[in-house]
């Protein structure tokens, strides 16, 4: 068994069923994690959604377009921001949020429940994994 490949897997099958659930509002898995970031950090700007995603720029733009085309996300009024735009939530993106939460619940935790796995585990585990994938390595000096 391919560790890798069964978490890509798992990661992706959440996502496709996380897409479904969310049609009824409108926003796809993407759409739903941008509004989060921007309702949890009024005056992110385009740039830093597009960090947090793992999206290009130009994706992020999209993403962007969309949530606030449909009156999910307004512009943050800040002198002296230059160009950057910076975003936050509006109330119906909030409302839209809590409504999306909702609708997801707490599937992965059932699921890992169903299966036998301690969800705290768990979720200790991903967190010890993933803080060590995301620390730098020192470079060989060989």
């Amino acid at each position: 068994m391919d560790l890798a490949y069964e978490l890509h897997d798992l990661v992706r099958t959440l996502d496709r069923q996380a897409d479904e659930k969310l049609r009824v509002e409108s926003l796809g898995y993407h759409r739903y994690v941008a509004l989060i970031i921007i309702d949890e950090h009024p005056g992110v700007s385009g740039r830093e959604l597009s960090r947090a995603l793992g999206v290009s720029d130009a994706a992020a733009s999209g993403i962007v377009r969309k949530l606030h085309d449909a009156g999910l996300i307004d512009e943050l009024d800040q002198p002296g921001s230059g160009r950057v735009r910076r975003w936050q939530a509006t109330t119906k993106g909030v409302d839209v949020r809590a409504r999306c939460e909702r609708l997801l619940g707490t599937s992965l935790e059932t699921s890992a429940a169903a299966a036998g796995i301690d969800t705290a585990t768990l979720a200790a585990t991903i967190r010890a994994l993933h803080d060590t994938v995301r620390t730098p390595k020192p470079q060989d000096s060989e």
